[in-house]
């Protein structure tokens, strides 16, 4: 074989006869090797019948392992490489495609598609492949090839699940029981460190914590850790606070370290977004980015619907606040775990503008009689001229979105909130603003504010001690339901701030009006409080 290899360069009867040999040895590999390479296949394939991702591992490194000897043996006989090496490698490599395809394309659990894609691209593609190119150059085929139809069907599958089991979850009454469950976890928390105090040791304390996590968050916070190395580094943990930033207040947005505190136990996440951040998880590290893009955008719309469905359900069997908190909970869950991933969550998308062909329709039907018209005023022609369809392209950003229902829900809350508390003092605000501007619009006959039926000193203490008692008795009540949760400080202290700043100044609204259209016996009647009792009441 060295010699002929030698002079094939000197004849073409050499290359044909050297090229005749190879022929011969591979039909007879085939022949000796191929039988062997489809038992064994077939025999892995009844063995892990069950197991799709065992069958991938175990098939693959089989052929891995056939590929290399295969080439060994090859390059014991010859020295130079030829492309019917690979031919006769790639058709055993097909014999695993043929034998995993029909299984690839029924499977429907994203757990296990991933679990495929992972096993192709990193143990397969870059812990072999790479190190092998030439050896395995048949393989590499063979498996991308493989590993595109099972991203394929991840996209597929995850479609159906983000309709499905995301859009379309309907909610059993635990999934909004809300507070309940969080005075739940509340309790449990406070039955642990009560338990701890008394002698328990960390070990036992912390292996109870734990159980109250859900084994899906914990793969949540297991996949994020390592989406990107460049992300985990800056990536705050799974437990570290929630962050709040609607531009309310654009220089505060601050958090502190609150372990395992009730409002974080990923076990206690809305289903609908545990489920997205998982499907976002796994999703990551299998398919390309453009796809991801695409498919992120879709779930975290669907998963905002999914909230605004559950916190009407929320608002219909307890109230306004705690329907409010529940977004604005999940909001921030939502926000922070997108954080880590290194996309755009940008999409653009390209519609067709229809809107002007009724129009143009109308038009056509109305000059009909210029159909024939041998100029520009030709009714068709203006037809076809205005009646085209426009291309239309807008941006759709699923992170932004999140973004603006979080500022959005805040801004409600607090609106919320302060009309509960101080409503009917703001409502007296309003009237008075009415009477003081017809005053200014009519000097002649100016109206005294203090007579009016709404306004006089004994109605007005009516209101301004209405308005005391319920700032008195609500802040309580707000606080309480923030801290449950949000368990973060901080983030307690934004989202509160507006409405302690709402509250004084109403109050400073009404001094300023007492002060200058009331006497002093008016004021003394009215006894409304000073701005220093009410920063006292709020700091309490």
């Amino acid at each position: 074989m060295e010699q002929i290899e030698q002079r094939i360069d000197k004849s073409p009867e050499y290359s044909q006869i050297l090229t005749d040999v190879q022929q011969c040895y591979f039909n007879q590999r085939t022949t000796l090797v191929g039988p062997s390479v489809t038992s064994a296949i077939n025999d892995l394939a009844a063995k892990h019948v069950r197991d799709h991702c065992t069958l991938m591992r175990s098939g693959c490194a089989f052929i891995i392992h056939v590929c290399e000897d295969e080439y060994r043996l090859f390059f014991n006989f010859f020295s130079k490489p030829t492309p019917l090496l690979d031919s006769m490698l790639e058709s055993m490599c097909n014999q695993l495609y043929d034998i995993l395809r029909p299984l690839i394309i029924h499977i429907s659990h994203l757990e296990t598609l991933a679990e495929l894609c992972s096993i192709m691209k990193v143990e397969m593609m870059e812990e072999h492949v790479q190190h092998s190119l030439t050896e395995l150059a048949a393989f590499e085929a063979v498996c991308s090839q493989m590993l595109e139809d099972v991203q394929e069907r991840l996209v597929y599958r995850s479609h159906i699940y983000i309709r499905n089991d995301i859009l379309g979850y309907n909610p059993a009454p635990g999934d909004v029981a809300y507070p309940e469950k969080l005075e739940m976890m509340e309790s449990i928390s406070e039955s642990l460190k009560q338990g701890q105090t008394q002698g328990q040791s960390s070990r036992s304390g912390s292996g109870s914590s734990s159980s109250s996590a859900s084994s899906s968050s914990q793969e949540v916070a297991q996949i994020n850790s390592t989406t990107a190395e460049t992300s985990i580094k800056e990536q705050p943990s799974i437990m570290t606070p929630l962050r709040i930033n609607t531009n309310l207040t654009p220089k505060e947005s601050v958090g502190s370290y609150m372990p395992m505190s009730p409002a974080d136990l990923h076990g206690m996440w809305y289903p609908t977004v545990r489920r997205t951040l998982v499907c976002l998880s796994k999703l990551y590290r299998c398919i390309d980015k453009t796809t991801f893009q695409g498919l992120s955008q879709e779930a975290l719309s669907m998963c905002i619907h999914s909230l605004l469905a559950a916190s009407e359900a929320i608002m219909k069997r307890k109230n306004l606040m705690d329907c409010y908190l529940f977004l604005v909970k999940h909001l921030l869950i939502l926000r922070e775990q997108i954080a880590p991933f290194q996309v755009e969550f940008a999409v653009k998308e390209t519609v067709l503008d229809f809107s002007k062909i009724k129009d143009a329709a109308v038009g056509l039907y109305q000059h009909k009689y210029k159909l024939l018209a041998f100029n520009s005023s030709n009714a068709l022609l203006q037809f076809l001229l205005e009646g085209t369809p426009h291309v239309t392209e807008h941006f759709v950003d699923s992170k932004k979105d999140v973004d603006n229902q979080l500022k959005k829900t805040c801004e409600e809350f607090i609106h919320h909130v302060t009309e509960k508390m101080v409503g009917n003092l703001q409502s007296f605000l309003s009237k008075v603003d009415v009477i003081l501007k017809m005053n200014d619009d009519d000097g002649a006959h100016n109206v005294s504010l203090r007579k009016q039926p709404f306004a006089g000193p004994e109605k007005l203490h009516d209101i301004v001690t209405e308005t005391y008692k319920k700032v008195k008795n609500i802040v309580p009540l707000v606080e309480r339901s923030m801290s449950l949760y949000l368990s973060n400080k901080d983030t307690e202290f934004i989202l509160f701030k507006p409405i302690k700043t709402n509250i004084q100044q109403t109050f400073q609204n009404l001094s300023e009006v007492c002060d200058k259209h009331y006497t002093e016996e008016d004021r003394q009647i009215i006894a409304y409080p000073t701005i220093e009792q009410i920063n006292l009441l709020l700091s309490k």
